[in-house]
């Protein structure tokens, strides 16, 4: 479980929410969901490293199919990293778009209905050759479940990272990996562990089959 639904839940602990700040500035870019700007409204940005360690700015990056991004998140209207990139479908309203590029939001249309990731999902290959075209040579893919989980049916990720808290979430919680995911033909190659604070976090290569 990673979440409630439509609800922000913080569950890491300081350490290893400072080591998945370290692991954004290893990144030039770090994608979420348009349900995680609802629910959470994060900055994706790097704080909790030293300045010295932070090499460039890290591009925030937002699946978006219908552009319900709202122009008050604070993706846009923060003054400190860059604007965010959003991803959307042919289908987004004119007007909205119009609005987020006054804002300085890149919109990007890629195709929807890639056969792996459902129905009116967009095409993630699609995406990940437009990030790679526009300079995004090591993506971070944080979020939430729903994206996550697409992405390994894609098998385009190479490498999993997953932080485990001592914290019951109960019944309304968000599976990040569900029981359809669970043979989505990926295995994990030479895991390792660690402890940061009260957190264990898992790191691993993937293999596809």
């Amino acid at each position: 479980m990673i979440a409630k639904q439509n609800e922000q839940l913080i569950l890491s602990g300081a350490e290893s929410m400072a080591m998945t700040h370290r692991l954004r500035a290893m990144h030039d870019g770090i994608l979420v969901g348009i349900n995680t700007v609802l629910c959470d409204d994060p900055r994706l940005n790097v704080r909790l490293v030293p300045e010295n360690d932070v090499h460039g700015s890290l591009q925030p990056i937002v699946l978006d199919s219908h552009l319900q991004i709202p122009t008050s998140a604070r993706l846009i209207t923060s003054t400190e990293g860059k604007k965010p990139w959003v991803f959307t479908s042919d289908k987004y309203p004119a007007d909205k778009r119009k609005e987020l590029e006054s804002l300085g939001v890149r919109v990007i249309v890629v195709p929807t209905n890639e056969p792996c990731s459902g129905g009116n999902a967009l095409c993630l290959t699609a995406v990940v050759d437009e990030l790679y075209v526009r300079g995004i040579r090591r993506l971070m893919v944080e979020g939430g479940a729903s994206v996550i989980c697409a992405f390994l049916r894609s098998q385009i990720p190479e490498n999993l990272v997953v932080t485990t808290a001592p914290v019951t979430v109960g019944d309304g919680g968000v599976r990040v990996v569900s029981v359809d995911d669970a043979d989505s033909g990926f295995s994990m190659v030479s895991p390792k562990y660690r402890t940061f604070g009260n957190d264990v976090v898992m790191a691993t290569k993937l293999e596809y089959s």
